[in-house]
């Protein structure tokens, strides 16, 4: 995060290219600032649903953690029927340091990461440790499913109106695949997957005699 001082110096560069012609040019004593702010990790404040257990731990923007950090959610992600532990992929911990950036000073809330059971099968992304089940609680969650759809690919994003939470996965090498469970089914291609990434033009307001 900027220093206040840095952030109004920024937005005031940015103000001026605004009215100008030219992209924002950022003033050259900012720029250790803006690069230092690039690869500050993310705080990132975690609620395990299941356990009822609170967690703030610190993602870099590419997914990335140090070793004890690794361990810690490792350990937190785990899979609750058996126990067993999985080191998350680093996209997908890339994308929730995205989601806790967006929405900053709210908790993510995790139904379900890491699962390994029998009834698992061996493609589920659970069982890759490449998904994660949650909600952001008091934000828009059809807002947030539409943000990582538009902004993500190599993904799997899945909305669950009913148990109001958010699938989402990283495939690499995969197709995209999105869609709403309702009445104990997956119902894929949903109507908000293409309206979040071809959405509709707007429409021109009609005056008298045009």
């Amino acid at each position: 995060m900027l220093p206040a001082i840095a952030q109004m110096k920024l937005a005031a560069a940015m103000m001026s290219a605004a009215v100008g012609a030219g992209p924002a040019p950022v003033p050259v004593e900012l720029v250790p600032e803006v690069a230092e702010a690039a690869v500050e990790p993310v705080e990132v404040a975690l609620y395990d649903e299941n356990l009822r257990v609170h967690a703030v731990v610190a993602i870099a923007h590419d997914g990335s953690t140090d070793e004890a950090t690794t361990a810690e959610l490792t350990h937190l992600f785990r899979c609750r029927q058996s126990n067993r532990e999985h080191v998350i992929a680093q996209r997908t911990l890339a994308m929730l340091a995205d989601v806790a950036e967006h929405y900053p000073g709210k908790e993510i809330e995790f139904v379900s990461v890491y699962r390994a059971t029998r009834s698992e099968g061996w493609e589920s992304p659970h069982r890759g440790a490449r998904a994660i089940d949650f909600r952001v609680r008091g934000a828009d969650l059809r807002a947030l499913r539409d943000y990582l759809w538009r902004t993500y690919t190599e993904v799997g994003i899945g909305w669950y109106p009913s148990e109001q939470f958010i699938h989402m996965d990283t495939r690499p090498g995969l197709h995209d695949t999105a869609w709403t469970f309702t009445n104990g089914d997956n119902h894929y291609h949903p109507y908000w997957a293409e309206l979040a990434r071809h959405p509709a033009p707007a429409k021109q307001e009609r005056r008298p005699g045009v």
